[in-house]
């Protein structure tokens, strides 16, 4: 039986340097390899643990104990993925396969409209749960044989509002959706990073961010009381 705690977090370097951008990951263990980077926390595959991925916190982030919670409300659902395990910063989960929507602009692939009802119902079913689905956007949802699905649950425990599938719809079907209608359209990674820096700038003249660090302060002090 693999040692997470030894094989992997005691060895590997995961650290936010800034809460906008991925993580930056160094020392990574032989037997493990990198499957992608958030802004808070790292994904890593292992042999030994066939259709499992670990979620490994930063260093200097929390979120674990926020994330297992989210699951746990959430139970099963197609849309989701599936907790398998946890400790005080790393999360094992059941490993989606296919392509976020980011990278499915990257490369061409057309996002077809049942993937963005798929991630609609299942904002609905979370909300009925007594969630607030919040921070979902083209690097947080996937698709595969056009279903749809949510990867990253980490800030559903939050009160603010969020604005960011919202917006990401609006330019789906007034700007991808018609002009994918008469040829695929492969978005450079440059542009796609400018896109989403522009839409941070937007963001922070909105007070998004201050709502979501109010947010967190929030709930830090309500569980010192």
């Amino acid at each position: 039986m693999i040692n997470i705690d030894l094989e992997l977090t005691a060895k590997v370097s995961v650290k936010s340097v800034d809460p906008l951008d991925p993580v930056h990951v160094k020392n990574i263990p032989e037997g493990w390899r990198l499957l992608g980077r958030g802004n808070y926390a790292a994904v890593f595959v292992n042999e030994a643990l066939p259709e499992k991925i670990v979620k490994l916190y930063a260093e200097n982030r929390e979120g674990a104990e926020k994330e297992k919670q989210v699951y746990q409300i959430l139970g099963n659902h197609p849309a989701y993925s599936v907790m398998y395990g946890f400790s005080n910063r790393y999360l094992i989960l059941k490993k989606l396969e296919g392509l976020t929507l980011y990278e499915a602009l990257r490369k061409g692939v057309y996002i077809p409209e049942k993937v963005i009802h798929d991630v609609d119902e299942a904002i609905e079913y979370a909300r009925e749960k007594g969630l607030n689905p919040t921070d979902i956007h083209g690097k947080n949802v996937m698709m595969k044989d056009g279903r749809g699905y949510i990867v990253d649950v980490s800030d559903f425990l939050e009160e603010f509002d969020c604005p960011r599938w919202k917006d990401f719809k609006k330019a789906y079907y007034r700007i991808y959706l018609p002009l994918s209608r008469f040829r695929k359209w492969k978005i450079p990674r440059w542009m796609l990073e400018r896109i989403r820096k522009g839409y941070q700038k937007y963001l922070k003249i909105n007070g998004y961010y201050k709502r979501k660090k109010k947010s967190k302060e929030t709930k830090r002090l309500a569980k010192k009381s």
